[in-house]
């Protein structure tokens, strides 16, 4: 947490001088309160400094207190009139301007209210993507059809109590998953749901029962694989009740790229454009 939070301010410049916010240092004069560190919320929503631990809070302080130092003697190196500070100023402003007409065109979006009707047709016609199941497996990846299959042929010979234990076996010695090399966890994906992975894998790792593999590689873009799983949830279906919030908010996102992308067209559409190789 300490590191990901210097991590923040580092990447962060830091307003100074809130005079109703309690005062946490001073250097040379300039005020450090609490309210600096609001610039976090933006990426943790739920950062409080007063809950953090005092080497948490020492950590942002001395960062705070850095900048300050360092934001003082740029400006008596002149840095700001130095050609990189304005260039990295003017390309600053340049991608905040398109940054904040994009998020004018998402609160333009926001305000629209979809019908009840449009939200309950789309739960109908996709009521698959409501669908929550969860499941336990490992899987063996490697490039080639032929090494998957010969993989699954020494499964084949394996007694089926020793199945599960010749997997990780296998998995640790041959598989090409980065985790699975740096960990030799066994191919151990963990806790997944349906729609989390690539459909090839999640229908293959779902047609399976509990202690069973593939018999047959799995191709996906990432390789072949052999997939054992270890166990699965009941599927749970979403109500339409439930599911009408994140519709809702899955709709409005499409409109407002489809709005986007014609804006943009309209724009290219009356700009005289000319790419030169």
């Amino acid at each position: 947490m300490k590191k990901s939070l210097v991590s923040l301010i580092l990447v962060s410049a830091i307003c100074v001088g809130f005079a109703a916010a309690k005062t946490l240092a001073t250097v040379d004069g300039t005020a450090i309160t609490e309210k600096d560190f609001d610039i976090i919320k933006q990426r943790v929503p739920n950062f409080n400094f007063d809950t953090l631990k005092d080497d948490q809070k020492k950590a942002l302080l001395d960062q705070a207190i850095n900048n300050i130092l360092i934001e003082k003697q740029a400006k008596k190196e002149k840095v700001e009139d130095s050609a990189d500070f304005k260039s990295a100023v003017e390309a600053f402003k340049k991608q905040l301007l398109v940054e904040l007409w994009a998020k004018k065109q998402a609160k333009e979006i926001e305000k629209i209210k979809i019908p009840e009707a449009d939200l309950k047709k789309y739960y109908d016609e996709h009521k698959d993507q409501f669908i929550q199941q969860e499941a336990h497996a490992r899987h063996i990846l490697v490039k080639t059809e032929d090494e998957a299959k010969k993989i699954i042929s020494e499964l084949n010979k394996t007694p089926k109590a020793k199945v599960e234990a010749k997997f990780i076996e296998l998995a640790n010695k041959d598989s090409i998953d980065p985790n699975t090399k740096n960990t030799q966890n066994g191919g151990d994906l963990g806790n997944f749901q349906k729609n989390r992975m690539v459909p090839e894998f999640s229908k293959a790792a779902f047609d399976l029962k509990p202690g069973t593999y593939t018999k047959t590689p799995v191709k996906t873009e990432f390789g072949y694989h052999i997939i054992y799983l270890i166990k699965k949830n009941d599927p749970i279906t979403y109500t339409f009740d439930q599911a009408k919030q994140s519709i809702e908010a899955m709709l409005k996102e499409k409109k407002f790229q489809e709005d986007m992308q014609k804006k943009i067209q309209a724009l290219r559409k009356n700009a005289k454009i000319n790419i030169t190789k």
